[in-house]
């Protein structure tokens, strides 16, 4: 009496797609090659050693840190101290030398790592600092 089971709805309705064209294909395809070139991958971390010389012993460094996981990473350079002054020289140099910036880690300082009290501690007690910096990666 002209009724269809489901099954031969289902039978029909498949038989009214469309395969899909040539074209949509290579719609499709571009899009996925433009999103690809699109995405940039962040740039692998960077390690540099940093040498301050403090003019006394008694200095100040002139920054500020995050205690993270046996590093530390720098939050803040004040405008006056050792790292003002070795960011200064090292911008003045041909070509630029390395400075401390926010959000840089120092990873070890006079051979110290792995213990960021030790490492602060070292910062105090020694006019002569080499850290070993990380940037591009943070602390956490």
């Amino acid at each position: 009496m002209g009724c269809k089971c489901s099954c031969e709805e289902e039978k029909a309705d498949e038989s009214m797609l469309q395969p899909p064209r040539a074209d949509d294909q290579v719609m499709a395809q571009e899009a996925v090659a433009g999103a690809d070139q699109d995405f940039k991958a962040p740039a692998p971390p960077r390690y540099f050693e940093y040498v301050i010389s403090k003019v006394t012993q008694d200095e100040k460094l002139g920054f500020d840190v995050r205690h993270v996981h046996g590093k530390l990473e720098v939050v803040q350079v004040f405008n006056e101290g050792a790292i003002e002054r070795t960011n200064k020289e090292a911008e003045a140099r041909n070509p630029p030398g390395e400075q401390l910036v926010t959000g840089d880690v120092i990873e070890r300082v006079n051979g110290v790592e792995g213990n960021d009290n030790q490492m602060v501690a070292e910062c105090r007690l020694q006019s002569q600092l080499t850290f070993v910096v990380c940037r591009g990666v943070p602390a956490s």
